[in-house]
C-alpha cells in the first residue's frame, strides 16, 4: 500500500514541480518584456535628443567584444549621403563606424542589414559613436526630409503609449504652449507630422504632407 500510494504521488510531485517552473518562466517573461519593450517615442523626440542624425548606407558589419568578454557591440561601417545633424563628427569622410548593441544585450542585437539604407540618429561616449536599439534606427523613408526640416526643437512632444500596466493610467500631460500631445503611434497624422511654433510662438502638431486616415 505504502508503495502504491509513493508511485501514485509521483506524479502529482512533477505535475506541482512542473507548474512552479511554468510560472517561474512567465514572471521572467514579464519582466524581461518590461525591460526590453522601448517607451514610446515620436522622430521629433529621437532627433532633439540626438547628437548626430545622418541618412546612411551599411557597407559592412563586425562584433566586438568588450573588455571584460561578457558583453558585445555591433559596429558598422556606412557611407553617408546627408548630415542631418552633428557636422562636427563627419568633417573628415563621407564613412563612418557606428556602434549598436550586440547579441549579448539584454534586448537583443541592432541589426542593420548591409545596403540598406537608414536614418540613424546616435551619440557619441568618449571611445565610438553609437545609436540605441530603440530609438536611433529607422528605415529611411522620403518623408523624413521633410519632417526633419520642419522639426522645431523648442517645441516638445508627448507620445502617448499603446500599452498600460494593470490599474494604471496613461500619465499624458495638460497640452501648453511648449508642448504638443502627439497622435496614436501608427496613424498617418503621426507618422506625418511634428510640433512647431506658429507666429505667434505657440507648438501646435503640423502636417508636412497631406494627409488621409483610414
Amino acid at each position: 500500500m505504502g508503495l502504491l500510494a509513493f508511485i501514485s504521488k509521483r506524479p502529482a510531485e512533477r505535475m506541482g514541480l512542473r507548474g512552479y517552473l511554468i510560472c517561474i518562466l512567465l514572471l521572467c517573461d514579464f519582466h524581461f518584456t518590461l525591460c526590453c519593450d522601448c517607451f514610446p517615442s515620436h522622430i521629433q523626440t529621437d532627433f532633439c535628443a540626438a547628437s548626430f542624425v545622418i541618412r546612411a548606407k551599411v557597407y559592412y558589419q563586425e562584433e566586438l567584444q568588450t573588455p571584460d568578454g561578457f558583453d558585445s557591440w555591433l559596429r558598422y561601417g556606412v557611407n553617408i549621403s546627408t548630415v542631418f545633424k552633428g557636422h562636427e563628427h563627419f568633417l573628415l569622410s563621407n564613412r563612418a563606424l557606428i556602434s549598436t548593441p550586440g547579441p549579448a544585450h539584454s534586448c537583443g542585437p541592432q541589426e542593420l542589414i548591409q545596403d540598406q539604407e537608414y536614418l540613424i540618429l546616435g551619440y557619441k561616449d568618449e571611445t565610438a559613436l553609437r545609436a540605441s536599439s530603440c530609438s536611433g534606427v529607422k528605415f529611411w523613408k522620403d518623408i523624413y526630409t521633410e519632417l526633419i526640416r520642419n522639426i522645431d526643437c523648442a517645441c516638445k512632444v508627448f507620445t502617448p503609449r499603446t500599452w498600460s500596466l494593470p490599474n494604471t493610467q496613461d500619465p499624458s500631460p495638460a497640452k501648453t504652449d511648449e508642448l504638443c500631445i502627439a497622435p496614436n503611434r501608427g496613424t498617418c497624422s503621426f507618422k506625418s507630422g511634428v510640433c512647431k511654433r506658429d507666429p505667434n510662438g505657440i507648438c501646435h502638431w503640423s502636417l508636412v504632407e497631406p494627409c488621409v486616415e483610414p
